[in-house]
């Protein structure tokens, strides 16, 4: 598949980003790149505008070779606004139009495109056109598949927007989303979760888990010893106060990295806990050395992740991860050890995990040979090329 010229499609693209599909973009651009693909980005600095103000200091983490475009509208922050309530907007959608005609791509790879529109997944030339399912934007609103903290079960998407205000998404019903949608030449689900949730409703649905890059140069273990650790969004979604409440009650060193809307009461946290030990954001670099030295990542959410980039990103130096029972976690913590699964509604079962954890029984390198099977570039590398090879080889 070398030689392929190749646009990613995002609202957000590092640094300018929130989660962990930003990062999955990065990673994604620089592996194709790598291995011969005429790489293009193309992503939305007024839906970073939107949540956060930017920095003088924050620059586009740019890879050698691969090329970016930025859309930057007129009407600022409200451009990604309309394409969130209305599916598209004019600015991005003609700037979108134009990029496609003119470099007429062989593929493009959508990915979170919730503040870009439907619009750009239709298809403008004879292009491959992929989709990769970071959220649940395909079937929800709200993109979380969730109704007052619980897993939806029953659809009643109008109630749900009211109930947690949130605009609802008419455009969902008109035949012009169902047309693009179908544009779609394959679905690509980062979990076996997502896959189930998904394909009742789509056709052309593959399972390809996320991946992080093999860590290098790390600077040896962290100073720090016999600690666990959470890094990631401090948001009420994933668990952080309910995990605060366990080790408040434990004498189990708790060091947290990251950032969000419940900062202040994290950081307070750590002022009355003298186990708990907030660090604030750092860089991946930083990251990946607390995570080497950890005693275990923890995953506490109590919403459907997907796959998490963090619970990779552990396991790839060699570190064990204990997470909840919910969403695609347990695809990745069972890997290791199913032993390391609590139940999300049940935080006691997490203080037993705590007690009766030692890290003397998960040795580093058979983790990473686990990282290297199943969440490796090489897998993610020739899964993606089979995919490619499938939906050509369906086109001839």
């Amino acid at each position: 598949m070398h030689n392929k010229k190749i646009l990613l499609t995002t609202s957000f693209y590092p640094p300018f980003h929130l989660g962990g599909d930003a990062m999955h973009v990065h990673y994604l651009a620089k592996l194709l790149s790598r291995v011969g693909f005429e790489v293009h980005v193309l992503f939305s600095l007024d839906s970073y505008r939107l949540k956060k103000k930017i920095k003088k200091s924050q620059k586009i983490n740019k890879i050698e070779g691969v090329k970016y475009h930025i859309l930057k509208s007129r009407l600022g922050r409200l451009e990604p606004v309309l394409n969130y309530c209305l599916g598209s907007q004019s600015h991005t959608l003609k700037y979108y139009k134009k990029l496609v005609s003119k470099e007429k791509f062989d593929i493009i790879h959508h990915h979170n495109i919730s503040l870009l529109g439907h619009d750009i997944l239709n298809k403008i030339n004879n292009e491959i056109i992929l989709y990769t399912a970071h959220d649940y934007w395909l079937i929800c609103h709200k993109y979380n598949f969730m109704k007052k903290h619980k897993l939806c079960m029953q659809k009643s998407c109008f109630t749900c927007c009211i109930i947690h205000k949130k605009p609802y998404q008419f455009f969902r019903h008109s035949k012009k989303f169902k047309r693009n949608i179908n544009n779609i030449d394959c679905i690509i689900c980062p979990s076996e979760f997502m896959k189930v949730k998904i394909q009742p409703y789509f056709k052309n649905v593959k399972k390809i888990l996320n991946f992080v890059p093999n860590p290098t140069g790390l600077a040896g273990k962290n100073k720090k010893r016999d600690f666990f650790l959470y890094a990631g969004k401090l948001e009420k979604c994933k668990g952080i106060l309910e995990l605060i409440k366990v080790f408040s009650q434990s004498n189990e060193k708790l060091v947290i990295i990251g950032d969000g809307k419940l900062r202040k009461s994290v950081k307070k946290a750590s002022y009355i806990n003298r186990n708990i030990e907030f660090m604030g954001w750092k860089n991946t670099d930083k990251v990946l050395n607390f995570m080497q030295g950890a005693n275990a990542l923890i995953l506490p959410s109590i919403c459907l992740e997907n796959m998490s980039v963090s619970a990779l990103e552990a396991i790839s130096t060699g570190t064990p991860v204990i997470g909840a029972e919910i969403g695609g976690i347990p695809e990745i913590v069972s890997k290791v050890d199913k032993d390391l699964l609590f139940d999300h509604r049940n935080f006691n079962e997490l203080k037993h995990i705590l007690l009766d954890f030692k890290k003397k029984k998960y040795k580093s390198e058979k983790i990473k040979s686990i990282f290297k099977k199943y969440f490796s570039e090489k897998y993610y590398l020739n899964e993606y090329n089979d995919l490619l090879e499938e939906i050509n080889s369906g086109k001839t």
